[in-house]
């Protein structure tokens, strides 16, 4: 698999992670952990919000610790491009060590650089668990009857248990000719008994495979092993009546019967424990890759080139539009398949009103199967004599069609082609493509949802931008004018007018407009990554000094009291920039002042910890619901019955800074005996 970079909407990207059904882990570039979906939650027992930011290391064995830090550096640092497959454990809360198989994508930032580093995982515990024991009695079970029959006379041998017995089970003697052939055997092979008994062991396999497995027999019967059992054994082939191959798993024991030697045989036949196995390994690959991008045309062309590769030898992808027009996305044909007949049913304009390939799909919403595909329904289908050609070219033997679906909708088709080389489709052929219809329908659905989120998000950014501007100039005309009026009425004297108090009122209005049109460009800002940090090591006692004198006029006119309860001297200097955390201060401090009642008090402290400062802000205000504070730090969210001007922006303004900064922020919070707002800046490990 290629190695796949994500470019993703930085808040969108969590909600579509969190639904995925595999478990999936989000890492920074210093490997802590910034998201933890559900089913990784279910495998390693903690939740997402015991584990953010913390190291993923926390969640690995000692002994699987440095091998993942070496992996861990070498993706971000590019000498690695992805991971596929890589096994690395993981402890649980229980301590229960559970391997798990990795695969990898970079997020990167717009100038390519990687910062975000995406794994899916797959759970190999319980995988292991049922094949190995599925094993261990299909073993045990058919070694123990095959060594019961081998003893017996050649009247037990022919009795009804070994005839009756699903499992091929065959005995030859030392010249390698087949003695015993019970139904199971028949029925796997496709040969009459009669036919067989007497003849060479090589009649049951494939040419090329005799030699060989000839000499394996008579190397067992030199050897010490009395017995065989089935996965001690290599995998082989059986060659049925028709020519057909087959594999198989096998037990083998020998035993001496009045002075011969004969070899017993149960035989199983694995092609569809085989098949199974394919298709669910196919089914993770479609999922990888469906998971592995928005980008909806880019997704479904590698969705059908894998379809190509596995299960077909000719893939169509078609999306319906609004409109109910069909709009061709990929046609993808295998590797030394007539590419010509791709090339038209790609450019082809189909009328829908006419027969076709999908149409039984789009007017019904359900799966078909076609099996075979005659000559007059290639006519029937046919949508002109060029389409014609092209459909004979193909030479279908048999075809899939079903429905991209997704919460009801109808999205499109995926259409899956078998030339008359390849093994027809059945049933069971329809239920895998179902299925990958189904991933590909929810891929489709994200994507059109994705799609209409970043539309929507540059809407906003667009009308942010016309209003910023367009309300600028103006605001600037006011600011000029007030100015003028002011100095004006200061020429006039010292007498107070009404013309001071509407002199007033409009400064502060403009002053509030301005203030709500900054908040919005720096909430643009932020979303778009382009927050600048100018840090510099500086002790964090004198921002706050200067936090609660800015915010001191405002307090003064409730009779609040502002305490500061710093120890400065035992505080770290702090690498900052000290606008931005004076802005972090007085949107916090200005917000406890707007929500503590008249004579309250806003106290703030702070305490060094290991690798942080933890500063909170305290008020004696009226406190916030329960059901709140899961979105105080929302965008344009804002207190019930709050009496402030803003617009919901002055806490969502500081989160972000925070955590530009590294940090963490947080609220607490009691109805009726205030709330305390608390954050922390990382200065770094401690001597």
């Amino acid at each position: 698999m290629e190695p796949v970079s994500l470019h993703l909407n930085r808040e969108l990207l969590p909600s579509i992670l969190r639904i995925v059904a595999t478990p999936v882990v989000v890492l920074d570039g210093e490997a802590r952990i910034q998201l933890f979906n559900r089913a990784a939650e279910r495998v390693a027992g903690y939740s997402e919000d015991e584990l953010r930011r913390e190291p993923v290391w926390c969640l690995l064995p000692e002994d699987e610790e440095s091998r993942a830090r070496a992996i861990f550096r070498e993706l971000f640092q590019g000498e690695r491009d992805h991971l596929d497959g890589v096994e690395v454990a993981w402890m649980t809360r229980k301590g229960e060590r559970r391997p798990m198989a990795w695969t990898s994508a970079l997020i990167r930032d717009d100038e390519g650089e990687p910062v975000r580093l995406v794994l899916t995982g797959v759970d190999l515990t319980e995988l292991r668990k049922l094949k190995d024991r599925t094993r261990e009695l299909a073993a045990e079970e058919v070694v123990r009857e095959a060594r019961q029959e081998a003893l017996r006379s050649s009247e037990a041998r022919f009795s009804g248990i070994v005839e009756m017995a699903s499992d091929a089970i065959v005995s030859i003697d030392s010249n390698h000719q087949v003695t015993l052939f019970n139904r199971g055997a028949e029925a796997i092979f496709g040969w009459e008994a009669s036919e067989v008994l007497g003849r060479s062991l090589d009649t049951l396999l494939p040419e090329h495979a005799r030699e060989r497995h000839r000499g394996h027999v008579e190397e067992f019967g030199r050897s010490e092993v009395q017995a065989r059992r089935m996965g001690e054994r290599q995998a082989i082939s059986g060659r049925r009546k028709d020519g057909t191959t087959f594999p198989a798993e096998a037990s083998i024991i020998k035993v001496d019967v009045a002075g011969d030697r004969f070899y017993t045989v149960v035989l199983r036949d694995v092609s569809e424990r085989d098949r199974s196995r394919r298709e669910q390994q196919f089914l993770v690959k479609i999922g990888q890759l469906l998971a592995s991008s928005l980008d909806l045309d880019t997704t479904l062309s590698t969705l059908a080139d894998a379809a190509v590769g596995f299960l077909a030898d000719y893939c169509v992808i078609d999306l319906l539009e609004p409109d109910g027009k069909v709009r061709r996305i990929r046609v993808s044909a295998r590797d030394g398949a007539d590419p010509w007949p791709a090339r038209v049913l790609r450019d082809v304009t189909l009328d829908r009103s006419q027969p076709h390939l999908m149409h039984h799909v789009l007017e019904a919403g359900k799966a078909q199967l076609v099996s075979p595909v005659t000559a007059e329904h290639l006519e029937h289908i046919a949508q002109g004599d060029t389409h014609l050609e092209a459909l004979r070219r193909m030479d279908p033997g048999s075809y899939i069609a079903v429905p991209l679906k997704a919460r009801g909708r109808m999205l499109g088709t995926l259409l899956l082609v078998a030339s008359t080389g390849r093994r027809p489709y059945d049933r069971q052929d329809v239920e895998l493509a179902r299925e990958v219809g189904l991933r590909a329908g929810m891929a489709v659905d994200n994507a059109q949802l994705y799609r209409d989120a970043q539309r929507a998000v540059q809407a906003r950014d667009d009308l942010l931008g016309v209003v910023s501007h367009d309300l600028g100039n103006p605001l600037q005309a006011v600011f000029i004018g007030l100015e003028a009026l002011e100095r004006t009425r200061h020429r006039d004297g010292d007498k107070e007018t009404s013309q001071d108090y509407y002199l007033s009122a409009i400064r502060r209005s403009a002053e509030l407009m301005q203030r709500l049109i900054h908040e919005l460009l720096e909430v643009r800002r932020m979303e778009a990554g382009h927050l600048s940090l100018q840090r510099v090591e500086q002790p964090i006692g004198p921002l706050v000094d200067e936090a609660l004198q800015l915010i001191d006029p405002l307090a003064r006119v409730k009779s609040i009291t502002l305490r500061s309860a710093l120890d400065s001297d035992a505080l770290p200097p702090v690498p900052v920039d000290a606008d931005r955390v004076l802005q972090i201060l007085s949107n916090l401090v200005g917000n406890a002042v707007k929500h503590t009642p008249n004579g309250g008090t806003v106290t703030i402290r702070a305490a060094g910890l290991a690798n942080d400062i933890q500063i909170s802000i305290e008020d004696t205000g009226e406190g916030i619901p329960e059901k709140h504070l899961g979105s105080v730090f929302d965008r344009f969210w804002r207190a019930e019955r709050t009496g402030g001007k803003g617009i919901g922006l002055g806490l969502a303004i500081a989160k972000g800074i925070v955590r530009a900064h590294e940090g963490r922020i947080w609220v607490e919070s009691e109805v009726g005996r205030g709330s305390t707002f608390h954050f922390t800046l990382p200065h770094g490990p401690s001597d």
